[in-house]
């Protein structure tokens, strides 16, 4: 039996361990690997990183955690492959990442977002500087030496292929047995116009709160509003409910909503995020409007499965006809839905994840199809070239 050490840097609160490793690891044990996930941070650093000042307690878990994964990384030997997702140890250099691909001749690097690129919201211990120190550039060295590198979509891809041949596409997807369908409204009741996210991307709300609040002023009693994830958020929208992201509801509190808002600025960070937030979204057939930046443009074809805008007079313009239209949201509904249990579903890429970690063991003959990635123009599985 094949052993496999997933290297992360958060517990399972993190939604990037969740949906790009946690998911998977019952098809590959049922596939008969032996999977360990070693994560950096404790439950209690998590949350500390996450929040404002607690520097004594980020200090003290920090050091804690650090000396845990030094002892990880002591036993590399008695894996087959060591996948690490973004980072083995989160702070400084790439030094231990480095390390890692040095002492171990199979190590798949994955990554879900820009991190080489300069996030302006995006920080370790709430300092930019840290972030730019850990990755930037140190960053390829890291995927010139790794076995294979798994990126979450092209434009991750294309950067890898920079400094590393073997290179897949496996896009952040959901299981569509736990994000069933939610049957569109009639529109008797006021619509709940909503956003799912997290404090590094609630930022990207206040560029359409203009575009809300005319919203709700040119249809009165017709829309209310309901933002997890940013409860320290105020944009001064009216009806609007600021909640807090709760691990334990995330799909409950996702199914309230009637239509899923994805704002993005286009800048080298976000073309490289993976339209996580419309992914969930469609999943449940919640009609969605995003912003027309990096893989959402792959993700959403206008006016087909979702709608995309990018000024405040197309996201007024879509919302008003999203609300204003039952058969429209219907129509976009099951065509979002449609796309997601296609393209973007564990049913569908948890057998090809399986495929290429078989492919990277040595345990598949003759394996009948290439790790495909999604086809840029129409959504559809292409092969991997």
């Amino acid at each position: 039996m094949s052993k496999i050490l997933f290297l992360v840097a958060h517990p399972v609160e993190d939604a990037s361990r969740r949906y790009r490793i946690e998911q998977f690891l019952p098809l590959l044990e049922r596939a008969g690997y032996e999977c360990t996930v070693s994560e950096f941070s404790t439950p209690q650093l998590f949350e500390a990183l996450h929040s404002k000042g607690k520097l004594a307690a980020k200090a003290f878990h920090s050091i804690y955690c650090s000396a845990r994964r030094v002892v990880r990384l002591a036993a590399l030997s008695k894996f087959d492959l060591i996948f690490i997702h973004r980072e083995a140890f989160p702070f400084f250099t790439p030094a231990f990442e480095n390390w890692v691909v040095s002492r171990h001749g199979k190590v798949v690097f994955s990554f879900d977002d820009a991190i080489y690129a300069a996030h302006p919201d995006a920080s370790l211990l709430n300092h930019p500087w840290l972030y730019r120190f850990k990755y930037g550039r140190s960053l390829e060295q890291v995927i010139a030496r790794s076995f294979h590198v798994v990126a979450g979509n092209r434009t991750l891809e294309k950067y890898a292929e920079r400094f590393n041949s073997k290179v897949t596409v496996i896009p952040t997807v959901v299981d569509c047995e736990k994000y069933q369908y939610k049957p569109v409204g009639d529109g008797t009741r006021p619509l709940v116009v909503g956003w799912m996210g997290s404090r590094s991307t609630a930022s990207y709300l206040s560029s359409i709160a203009p575009v809300l609040r005319k919203l709700a002023a040119t249809l009165p009693g017709r829309v209310e509003f309901r933002l997890f994830g940013c409860q320290d958020m105020q944009l001064d929208i009216p009806h609007a409910t600021y909640c807090p992201f709760r691990l334990q509801s995330e799909l409950p509190d996702l199914r309230t909503l009637d239509i899923g808002l994805m704002p993005m600025p286009d800048s080298r960070w976000t073309r490289g995020k993976c339209a996580f937030k419309a992914i969930q979204y469609m999943a449940m057939g919640i009609p969605t409007v995003a912003s027309p930046v990096g893989a959402t443009q792959d993700l959403i074809q206008h006016n087909d499965n979702g709608l995309l805008a990018d000024s405040s007079d197309q996201w007024f313009e879509h919302l008003q006809q999203l609300v204003s239209g039952a058969d429209l949201r219907r129509r976009i509904s099951l065509r979002a839905r449609q796309t997601i249990e296609d393209n973007y579903s564990l049913q569908v890429w948890g057998p090809r994840m399986v495929a290429l970690i078989d492919e990277m063991c040595g345990t598949s003959v003759a394996p009948a199809y290439r790790v495909p990635k999604v086809d840029q123009q129409v959504g559809s599985p292409a092969l991997h070239r």
